[in-house]
Protein backbone atom coordinates (compact mmCIF):
# COMPACT_ATOMS: atom_id res chain seq x y z
CA UNK A 1 0.00 0.00 0.00
CA UNK A 2 1.29 3.62 -1.40
CA UNK A 3 2.10 5.85 2.31
CA UNK A 4 2.46 9.34 1.95
CA UNK A 5 4.69 11.31 3.84
CA UNK A 6 2.93 13.67 6.47
CA UNK A 7 5.88 16.59 6.17
CA UNK A 8 6.39 16.57 9.88
CA UNK A 9 10.01 15.66 10.61
CA UNK A 10 10.07 12.39 13.11
CA UNK A 11 6.00 11.54 12.64
CA UNK A 12 7.13 9.79 9.71
CA UNK A 13 9.37 8.16 11.41
CA UNK A 14 7.35 6.92 14.08
CA UNK A 15 4.43 5.69 11.08
CA UNK A 16 7.45 4.01 9.06
CA UNK A 17 6.71 6.23 6.09
CA UNK A 18 4.00 7.81 6.39
CA UNK A 19 -0.02 7.79 6.20
CA UNK A 20 -1.48 5.47 4.10
CA UNK A 21 -2.74 6.85 0.84
CA UNK A 22 -6.17 7.84 0.73
CA UNK A 23 -7.60 7.22 4.29
CA UNK A 24 -9.55 9.18 7.07
CA UNK A 25 -7.05 9.25 10.18
CA UNK A 26 -7.83 11.08 13.21
CA UNK A 27 -5.92 13.73 15.45
CA UNK A 28 -7.00 14.30 18.88
CA UNK A 29 -5.69 16.54 21.81
CA UNK A 30 -6.72 18.96 23.79
CA UNK A 31 -6.73 23.15 23.31
CA UNK A 32 -3.15 24.04 22.69
CA UNK A 33 -1.78 20.79 21.68
CA UNK A 34 -1.13 21.80 18.30
CA UNK A 35 -3.76 20.08 16.03
CA UNK A 36 -4.73 22.57 13.62
CA UNK A 37 -0.76 23.15 12.91
CA UNK A 38 0.00 19.46 12.35
CA UNK A 39 -2.93 19.17 10.19
CA UNK A 40 -2.10 22.74 8.16
CA UNK A 41 2.26 21.29 7.55
CA UNK A 42 0.58 18.05 6.66
CA UNK A 43 -1.24 20.15 3.75
CA UNK A 44 1.67 22.11 3.30
CA UNK A 45 3.62 18.98 2.60
CA UNK A 46 1.39 18.16 -0.05
CA UNK A 47 1.71 21.52 -1.66
CA UNK A 48 5.63 20.86 -1.85
CA UNK A 49 4.63 18.09 -3.62
CA UNK A 50 2.12 19.66 -6.17
CA UNK A 51 -0.76 17.35 -4.29
CA UNK A 52 -4.06 19.64 -3.80
CA UNK A 53 -5.26 20.61 -0.77
CA UNK A 54 -8.29 21.82 1.22
CA UNK A 55 -8.77 22.67 4.99
CA UNK A 56 -12.15 23.08 6.29
CA UNK A 57 -12.57 25.01 9.07
CA UNK A 58 -15.66 24.43 11.14
CA UNK A 59 -14.71 26.84 14.25
CA UNK A 60 -12.24 29.68 13.51
CA UNK A 61 -12.79 32.09 10.33
CA UNK A 62 -10.38 31.60 7.33
CA UNK A 63 -9.00 34.51 7.42
CA UNK A 64 -7.62 34.01 11.29
CA UNK A 65 -6.12 30.89 9.92
CA UNK A 66 -4.23 32.61 7.24
CA UNK A 67 -2.73 34.92 9.31
CA UNK A 68 -2.21 32.44 12.26
CA UNK A 69 -0.05 30.36 9.59
CA UNK A 70 1.95 32.65 8.51
CA UNK A 71 3.86 33.15 11.33
CA UNK A 72 5.31 29.85 10.40
CA UNK A 73 6.21 30.71 7.19
CA UNK A 74 3.66 29.41 5.19
CA UNK A 75 1.89 30.70 2.02
CA UNK A 76 -1.50 29.94 1.79
CA UNK A 77 -2.59 30.23 -1.71
CA UNK A 78 -1.61 26.68 -2.66
CA UNK A 79 -4.52 25.01 -0.20
CA UNK A 80 -8.17 25.75 -0.67
CA UNK A 81 -10.05 26.88 2.14
CA UNK A 82 -13.85 26.43 3.62
CA UNK A 83 -15.05 27.83 6.14
CA UNK A 84 -18.60 28.69 8.23
CA UNK A 85 -20.28 31.70 9.05
CA UNK A 86 -23.38 32.81 11.23
CA UNK A 87 -26.14 34.60 9.19
CA UNK A 88 -26.77 38.03 10.96
CA UNK A 89 -30.52 37.75 10.19
CA UNK A 90 -31.46 33.91 11.22
CA UNK A 91 -28.22 33.33 13.50
CA UNK A 92 -27.91 30.23 11.89
CA UNK A 93 -24.91 28.99 10.68
CA UNK A 94 -23.66 28.41 7.23
CA UNK A 95 -21.12 26.98 4.66
CA UNK A 96 -19.48 29.74 2.48
CA UNK A 97 -20.11 28.84 -0.78
CA UNK A 98 -18.38 29.82 -3.88
CA UNK A 99 -21.27 30.78 -5.44
CA UNK A 100 -23.22 34.26 -4.49
CA UNK A 101 -26.58 31.92 -4.51
CA UNK A 102 -26.05 29.47 -2.73
CA UNK A 103 -25.80 29.36 0.96
CA UNK A 104 -26.38 25.68 2.70
CA UNK A 105 -26.83 25.52 5.92
CA UNK A 106 -24.06 23.88 8.49
CA UNK A 107 -25.29 20.31 8.94
CA UNK A 108 -23.28 16.94 7.62
CA UNK A 109 -25.26 16.34 4.79
CA UNK A 110 -24.92 19.83 3.16
CA UNK A 111 -20.93 19.30 4.40
CA UNK A 112 -20.85 16.23 2.39
CA UNK A 113 -22.17 17.27 -0.69
CA UNK A 114 -19.71 20.55 -0.61
CA UNK A 115 -17.24 17.95 0.03
CA UNK A 116 -18.04 16.57 -3.01
CA UNK A 117 -18.23 20.02 -5.09
CA UNK A 118 -14.64 20.79 -3.95
CA UNK A 119 -13.60 17.13 -5.19
CA UNK A 120 -15.09 17.49 -8.67
CA UNK A 121 -14.25 20.82 -9.43
CA UNK A 122 -10.60 20.65 -7.14
CA UNK A 123 -9.48 17.55 -7.16
CA UNK A 124 -7.22 17.29 -3.82
CA UNK A 125 -5.70 14.55 -2.84
CA UNK A 126 -5.34 15.70 0.89
CA UNK A 127 -7.84 17.29 3.16
CA UNK A 128 -8.24 18.32 6.93
CA UNK A 129 -12.04 19.08 8.63
CA UNK A 130 -10.97 21.26 11.64
CA UNK A 131 -13.11 19.78 13.87
CA UNK A 132 -15.46 16.84 14.58
CA UNK A 133 -15.77 18.21 17.41
CA UNK A 134 -18.27 21.10 15.68
CA UNK A 135 -20.05 18.60 13.79
CA UNK A 136 -20.98 16.66 17.58
CA UNK A 137 -22.22 20.44 18.50
CA UNK A 138 -24.79 19.81 16.00
CA UNK A 139 -27.09 17.41 17.66
CA UNK A 140 -28.73 17.73 21.57
CA UNK A 141 -28.18 15.75 24.00
CA UNK A 142 -31.11 13.93 22.79
CA UNK A 143 -30.36 12.96 19.25
CA UNK A 144 -27.69 10.33 18.34
CA UNK A 145 -25.25 11.13 15.71
CA UNK A 146 -23.53 7.84 15.42
CA UNK A 147 -25.36 6.98 12.01
CA UNK A 148 -24.52 10.51 10.70
CA UNK A 149 -20.74 10.61 11.31
CA UNK A 150 -20.75 6.69 10.35
CA UNK A 151 -21.90 7.97 7.29
CA UNK A 152 -19.26 10.50 6.49
CA UNK A 153 -16.34 8.24 7.62
CA UNK A 154 -17.78 6.00 4.88
CA UNK A 155 -17.95 8.36 3.01
CA UNK A 156 -14.21 9.88 3.10
CA UNK A 157 -12.86 5.90 2.92
CA UNK A 158 -14.34 6.17 -0.88
CA UNK A 159 -12.96 9.45 -2.16
CA UNK A 160 -9.32 8.49 -2.71
CA UNK A 161 -8.51 11.60 -0.58
CA UNK A 162 -5.89 11.49 2.29
CA UNK A 163 -7.83 13.37 5.56
CA UNK A 164 -7.15 14.16 8.90
CA UNK A 165 -10.52 15.13 10.91
CA UNK A 166 -9.49 16.85 14.50
CA UNK A 167 -11.47 15.87 17.82
CA UNK A 168 -10.94 18.01 20.95
CA UNK A 169 -10.48 15.51 23.82
CA UNK A 170 -9.09 15.67 27.38
CA UNK A 171 -5.59 12.96 27.80
CA UNK A 172 -8.16 11.44 30.21
CA UNK A 173 -11.56 10.57 28.32
CA UNK A 174 -11.76 7.19 26.70
CA UNK A 175 -11.71 6.81 22.76
CA UNK A 176 -14.76 7.99 21.00
CA UNK A 177 -16.69 6.80 18.43
CA UNK A 178 -14.62 8.36 15.60
CA UNK A 179 -11.83 7.13 16.65
CA UNK A 180 -12.70 2.88 16.21
CA UNK A 181 -14.37 4.26 12.95
CA UNK A 182 -10.73 5.98 11.46
CA UNK A 183 -8.10 4.38 9.96
CA UNK A 184 -5.70 5.05 12.40
CA UNK A 185 -5.27 7.69 15.43
CA UNK A 186 -2.59 10.21 16.54
CA UNK A 187 -3.36 11.56 19.88
CA UNK A 188 -1.35 15.12 20.90
CA UNK A 189 -0.62 15.47 24.32
CA UNK A 190 0.30 18.98 26.86
CA UNK A 191 1.70 16.47 29.89
CA UNK A 192 2.89 17.96 33.25
CA UNK A 193 5.81 17.27 34.68
CA UNK A 194 7.62 19.05 37.17
CA UNK A 195 5.77 22.33 37.03
CA UNK A 196 6.95 21.84 33.10
CA UNK A 197 4.30 21.19 30.31
CA UNK A 198 5.47 18.63 27.64
CA UNK A 199 3.90 18.46 24.52
CA UNK A 200 3.92 14.57 23.09
CA UNK A 201 2.36 12.73 20.38
CA UNK A 202 1.77 9.21 20.32
CA UNK A 203 0.05 6.99 17.49
CA UNK A 204 -2.75 4.87 19.45
CA UNK A 205 -4.02 3.18 16.53
CA UNK A 206 -2.99 2.82 12.30
CA UNK A 207 -4.86 0.03 10.45
CA UNK A 208 -2.69 -1.93 7.50
CA UNK A 209 0.88 -0.93 9.04
CA UNK A 210 3.34 -1.05 11.98
CA UNK A 211 4.13 2.03 14.07
CA UNK A 212 6.18 3.34 16.85
CA UNK A 213 3.96 2.72 20.02
CA UNK A 214 5.78 4.82 22.30
CA UNK A 215 4.75 8.40 23.15
CA UNK A 216 7.51 10.68 21.69
CA UNK A 217 8.23 14.29 22.93
CA UNK A 218 7.15 17.24 20.41
CA UNK A 219 8.54 20.81 20.05
CA UNK A 220 6.30 23.42 18.29
CA UNK A 221 8.96 25.94 16.84
CA UNK A 222 8.36 29.14 14.50
CA UNK A 223 8.43 26.51 11.26
CA UNK A 224 6.38 23.89 12.64
CA UNK A 225 6.17 20.64 14.50
CA UNK A 226 9.65 18.71 15.13
CA UNK A 227 8.94 15.25 16.48
CA UNK A 228 12.18 13.71 18.35
CA UNK A 229 11.25 9.76 17.49
CA UNK A 230 14.36 8.63 19.19
CA UNK A 231 13.64 10.51 22.66
CA UNK A 232 11.28 9.60 25.84
CA UNK A 233 8.66 11.72 26.94
CA UNK A 234 10.67 11.59 30.63
CA UNK A 235 14.37 11.14 30.90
Amino acid sequence: MEKIPTGIPGLDDMLEGGLIRGRPYIVTGGPGAGKTILTMQFLMEGVRNKERGIFITLEENSNQIVQDMAEFGWDLRGIKLLDTYQDPESGAWQLKSESVMSKPDFNLSNLINTIKSRISSYNPKRMVIDSLTSIRMLYDEDSNPRREILSLMNFLSRIDVTTLLTIESSDEETPLMEEFLASGVIKMLKIKHEGETINAISIEKMRGSSFDKHTRPLKITDQGITVFPLETVFS
